[in-house]
């Protein structure tokens, strides 16, 4: 076996040494390419999964949400969260919590000061301040104003996508470009109206955050009428997938409040997950197909033109094994060349180009994303698609007759 190998290795090197180089070159050429195709696609569809990934855990949810129980009895809130979040502070792996009001509302801004105001629905989140900065990235993201950090009851801070203006979206109504220092009128859902300033303007790029608006925790038990308590709970964990342990372990002094990791809080993400997984299937599925049609249309041309010098050799007594092992092994060459040239090309071009230049996308900046099962895969992929292609016309042609092959009947 090892000798046939060592055999049909020479008789490949022999036939690519003494090849057209502009086909050979062409060859490898097409086959990096595919494997730059095969790698860039999933890369780029896991920038996006990981784009929403840290916007939702960065400044949405956070890892864990806790709400009010809703059995044996249905509560409005969470009470007593102080304690409860010293006791989810004390757990392995939490790094910390954030207690949240979350108020449904009407925003009315008047723009022209003419009694027409224009209104929009939102929700209203009420948290502490200092505290939220580490959950989320609204005090670093503010692009006119300030954060809420010192501000008083009667302030507010919008998302750029529910104030309006230059730079938000379009797809959105909004309330068509409340600025700082404009006043605002909100309808709390529990009856409660208020007049707001507007201090600050921010925009974290992610349209669920973008349309929020934020006051402070004290201004919100004051609408509310409550105190030490809270509409979610939000638990950040050090790293993500210990999710499950923590949730557990809340369960057990908490076994009545509805906890959930925020995959689970949020459905659709998996969805999305499952939709973006198909589309790099269906995707990478067409590009080997490519491939594969390409080396077997050149194997296949090869095996032909050499019907003859095929026939000799098996006439002399070569093993037709052989031959096709040559073919296969050259079906190799072209993609292992393929793949070293186009994995450089991913690592040291493009990834380095889209970390400096991202797609900016209402995600958020989008760069790729490599994953090096997914690379590997991809790698026996394409080297799987060239044994097949380069072993199919080879066997047909080493199993021609002899003579039919010499006289080329």
């Amino acid at each position: 076996m090892f000798d046939e190998i060592k055999v049909a290795g020479y008789l490949a090197y022999k036939t690519i040494s003494r090849g057209r180089k502009a086909t050979n070159a062409l060859m490898i050429f097409i086959m990096s390419l595919a494997f730059i195709n095969l790698v860039f696609i999933s890369s780029i569809l896991n920038g996006v999964v990981a784009a929403i990934d840290r916007q939702l855990r960065t400044n949405f949810v956070s890892n864990i949400v806790i709400e009010p129980q809703e059995s044996p009895v249905q509560k409005d809130y969470i009470i007593r969260v102080r304690e409860l979040r010293d006791r989810i502070g004390q757990l392995a792996g939490v790094v910390g919590t954030s207690a949240r009001y979350k108020m449904p509302g009407i925003v009315a801004f008047d723009r022209r000061k003419d009694g027409t105001f224009k209104r929009r629905s939102t929700t209203i989140i009420g948290v502490d301040p200092e505290n939220e900065r580490n959950f989320s990235e609204v005090a670093d993201k503010m692009i006119r104003g300030r954060y809420l950090e010192g501000l008083g009851s009667g302030d507010i801070i919008l998302g750029l996508d529910l104030s309006g203006g230059p730079g938000a979206s379009t797809t959105v109504d909004n309330l068509g470009g409340a600025d700082v220092g404009d006043k605002v009128e909100i309808a709390f859902g529990n009856g409660v109206s208020r007049e707001y300033t507007v201090r600050g303007i921010f925009r974290t790029d992610f349209p669920f955050v973008d349309m929020l608006a934020f006051v402070t925790q004290r201004e919100a038990e004051s609408i509310l009428g409550t105190y030490d308590d809270a509409s979610q709970v939000l638990v950040k964990l050090d790293q993500p997938g210990g999710e499950d342990r923590v949730i557990a372990e809340i369960r057990r002094f908490a076994p009545n409040l509805k906890i959930r990791s925020w995959t689970e809080y949020l459905g659709f993400f998996s969805s999305v997950s499952g939709t973006v997984g198909t589309i790099t299937a269906v995707v990478s599925g067409i590009g080997l197909a490519v491939a594969a049609v390409t080396i077997f249309i050149v194997i296949f041309v090869g095996v032909a033109s050499k019907r003859r010098q095929i026939g000799i050799l098996k006439a002399i007594g070569l093993n037709p094994r052989i031959i096709v092992y040559s073919y296969v092994l050259q079906a190799l060459f072209y993609s292992v060349c393929g793949v070293i040239i186009g994995l450089a090309a991913s690592l040291f071009v493009l990834v380095p180009y889209f970390l400096a230049h991202p797609l900016l996308l209402p995600l958020g900046p989008i760069t790729l994303v490599l994953e090096r099962h997914r690379v590997e895969t991809n790698v026996l992929m394409l080297l799987g698609a060239a044994l097949v292609a380069g072993f199919l016309p080879s066997w047909q042609g080493a199993r021609e007759n002899i003579l039919k092959a010499i006289w080329g009947d």
